[in-house]
């Protein structure tokens, strides 16, 4: 795991650095990063992420010259564009007898968010923009491929849980380090995720558009299904999200820095802090603690850039995606030793509607509902009473 937080948090802060004195955008504050730590696990997600990011582009093209859509909007499109070719691609390479992994299908949104990105750039920038993102990438990746070695292996290799020193990473198996541990097994099926994914964007879309909170797109629902793995890891969740938000509160603060730049300083925090937890927290999937601060990080930025009424519902809208995620990923799976809940027994039924319908009643008591379009022309001074 440390080669991966190493190479994540170089790049985190570098794309962070080139956007404070250059504008560049990078695809994303976490696309770059995130690609060389997935390109080096599953050498296929380069080529992969190259075709739907470009399906993507195009998609996002037609749909703004042929539709209205703007905003928010154009950033879903991209991204239900940008992830149906790799899972498409994926499922396509399953069927040849390749082996890909989970993990390939939960980076399927960066496809879309570099797209919505690079739409975001004003045409006579995004040259050099596209330069410079290539530039990062592959130095980036040389730095991951150069530091996976047999040296740092017999060292290191199992120093931290292992992500691409392990037996399912590309580049550790291609260059004979892989550390004699047993992989991270699989929680679910790759069917059943996707399913999860999209039930868990058009929830918390619809909860972004009633209360006008940032839930985050999958971070509840990718909790959920890591849950069944290891309690732990939504403990270490909790913890960095509370640190997270801290650190972005105190940076604000004290730099005034904000935007994407406050975002991957932030998400480089959060990944540096998971890493050294992992040597007083029994977690054993070095992965999945990765993405658990990646989502911690992301979620204290979305807290943060949450006007101050609105931020207190977060937390409570998070479990309203992430109970029913929870429910529906036990339904398909059996927990591992350390996940929960280990049997869908009705008290524990019981208890997750009661919480359910606790967050979701806190979030409709801290907010007004906003008046229909009858009572308000009723209201108006120029609908004489109801006529039109």
């Amino acid at each position: 795991m440390w080669v991966a937080t190493l190479v994540a948090v170089i790049g985190l802060l570098s794309v962070g650095a080139i956007t404070q004195f250059t504008g560049y955008r990078m695809g994303g504050s976490i696309t770059i990063p995130v690609l060389a730590v997935y390109s080096l696990k599953n050498f296929v997600m380069l080529p992969v992420f190259v075709l739907s990011a470009a399906a993507a582009y195009v998609g996002l093209w037609i749909l703004r010259r042929r539709t209205l859509i703007f905003g928010r909007d154009e950033l879903i499109a991209a991204m239900v564009i940008g992830t149906a070719v790799p899972v498409v691609t994926l499922f396509f390479i399953l069927q040849l007898g390749l082996e890909v992994g989970v993990v390939a299908f939960l980076g399927s949104i960066l496809p879309g968010l570099a797209a919505y990105n690079y739409h975001r750039i004003k045409p006579e920038y995004r040259r050099n923009d596209l330069l410079a993102s290539i530039g990062l990438f592959v130095t980036l990746t040389a730095l991951g491929w150069v530091l996976v070695s047999n040296g740092y292996a017999r060292e290191f290799g199992a120093l931290t849980p292992p992500v691409l020193f392990s037996s399912t990473a590309d580049v550790a198996i291609y260059k004979g380090v892989a550390v004699p541990i047993d992989p991270e097994s699989v929680i679910l099926s790759r069917e059943i995720v996707a399913g999860l994914f999209a039930g868990g964007l058009v929830l918390s879309e619809r909860l972004r558009g009633r209360f006008g909170v940032r839930v985050g797109i999958i971070g509840a629902v990718l909790l959920a299904i890591y849950a069944l793995a290891s309690y732990w890891l939504v403990i270490l969740y909790v913890l960095l999200l509370a640190l997270s938000f801290g650190f972005i509160q105190l940076s604000n603060y004290l730099t005034l820095r904000y935007g994407r730049v406050l975002l991957g300083v932030t998400v480089a925090v959060a990944i540096f802090a998971a890493v050294s937890l992992t040597f007083v927290v029994p977690i054993e999937r070095g992965l999945s603690a990765f993405f658990t601060a990646i989502l911690a990080g992301v979620g204290a930025y979305n807290a943060h850039a949450s006007a101050p009424f609105e931020r207190r519902l977060v937390v409570p809208l998070q479990i309203v995606v992430f109970v029913p995620a929870l429910i529906v990923a036990r339904l398909f799976s059996a927990p591992q030793p350390r996940g929960f809940p280990q049997e869908l027994t009705l008290p524990v039924l019981g208890i997750a509607a009661v919480l359910w319908v606790a967050a979701l009643g806190v979030a409709y008591w801290y907010t007004v509902s906003p008046p229909g379009e009858d009572e308000v022309l009723s209201a108006s001074v120029l609908s004489e009473g109801g006529e039109t």
